[in-house]
């Protein structure tokens, strides 16, 4: 699946005249894609009473659902430290200080202004992860690789007003800038990833492996740029900590978002509105996860774990290994299954294995499963029935 060392391009001999026109095809079509579902339940189906989503207009509603209400919330008011639903300083700030910089473009509309800081950075993400890619695959498997990642059936959470899709563009950019040997570009984006997710801090590991294999495993002056991403969350376990007189308010935060997640005793979704809330985000919900769903979930790990198990250890470096480990482990480390597919759609070494399969009847059938997870995802998603 990988290049040679020596056939590793630089960022300058890429023939990005050749791909960016692909890489665009990659995004307009899953935004597309996004855009069809979005307007079909709207068309379709019955909005959701008042005041449960923080915008109404068509489209904009439909993309800024679930923890996308906190994110704009945030980027709007700030972090609150007694908030109506739920701590929403479990969120972390890269995202809404992306968004809130995006609002000066759009005369500060602020929901307009995330989704348009969402999906920009991940059209950044996907020239960056090309730019990575062809350091391992051929240019055409790189490409192969980004369909993938972009039809994954949590690669929904890249379209909304969610984090997601800045925090693969400040890891991805981490590594190409540890590839190239850039050690503090690499830990200056890992201190933005660090403070755009919470798995970001783990990247460290993976960056250190890569450190290791160019300098050998004394440490050196060139480790240094890791630490940037310690220092910058206890900057905000600092802030929290003055925010709310608690200094483990984000630990407190985030053992409340994780709660478990309520079914029901036959596995059936109910009808009409709950009020009780589900994973006791203060997201007033329109029911309860079915067994299929939950099904998906962990068929979506399991999935993972396979391709993990099965990764050719003697074509990928370690770094990427741990990568696809750390995704799975976020699953676990998160305490709920509910966005395991969100979780690991992120880690772009799964994509890098799926697009080097040799089987071409094979890789077709697996980008079809995913587009039609993808699709059904986003239409449980936009109807308020199950959270990205």
């Amino acid at each position: 699946m990988s290049l040679p060392d020596d056939a590793s391009p630089r960022l300058t001999d890429i023939d990005w005249r050749w791909a960016l026109p692909r890489i665009a095809v990659v995004f307009i079509v899953t935004r597309l894609l996004v855009l069809v579902v979005a307007v079909s339940v709207e068309v379709t189906q019955p909005a959701p009473p008042e005041g449960i989503r923080v915008d109404e207009r068509p489209i904009i509603a439909s993309l800024t659902v679930w923890d996308g209400t906190y994110y704009v919330g945030i980027a709007e008011d700030g972090y609150h430290a007694d908030p109506a639903y739920g701590p929403d300083y479990a969120f972390y700030p890269g995202y809404p200080i992306v968004a809130k910089a995006t609002s000066l473009l759009t005369l500060g509309d602020t929901s307009l202004a995330a989704v348009l800081a969402s999906n920009a950075a991940f059209l950044l993400a996907l020239i960056a992860l090309y730019a990575l890619s062809v350091r391992h695959l051929r240019p055409d498997r790189a490409i192969l690789s980004l369909w993938f990642l972009s039809l994954a059936p949590g690669a929904i959470a890249f379209a909304l007003s969610y984090s997601d899709s800045l925090f693969l563009l400040f890891a991805v950019s981490a590594f190409l800038a540890m590839e190239t040997r850039r050690p503090w570009l690499a830990g200056i984006a890992l201190a933005l990833a660090t403070l755009t997710r919470v798995p970001g801090i783990l990247l460290g590991l993976p960056l250190l492996l890569l450190l290791i294999e160019q300098n050998g495993p004394r440490p050196s002056r060139a480790w240094l740029p890791l630490f940037l991403a310690p220092l910058a969350l206890l900057g905000f376990f600092a802030y929290l900590w003055w925010l709310t007189g608690d200094p483990l308010a984000t630990i407190s935060a985030q053992s409340f978002w994780s709660s478990p997640e309520v079914v029901d005793a036959a596995g059936a979704t109910t009808t009409g509105l709950d009020h009780e809330t589900s994973r006791g985000n203060g997201n007033p919900a329109f029911g309860v996860a079915p067994s299929w769903v939950i099904g998906l979930w962990v068929g979506s790990l399991a999935f993972y774990a396979f391709l993990f198990v099965f990764f050719r250890h003697d074509r990928i470096r370690p770094a990427y290994w741990v990568v696809s480990l750390l995704s799975i482990a976020t699953v676990f480390l998160s305490g709920t299954l509910m966005s395991t597919p969100r979780f690991l759609a992120v880690a772009w070494p799964f994509d890098w294995v799926l697009a080097g399969r040799e089987s071409r009847l094979g890789r077709a059938i697996v980008l079809g499963v995913f587009a039609l997870l993808h699709v059904v995802l986003l239409w449980l998603a936009f109807t308020w029935r199950l959270a990205p």
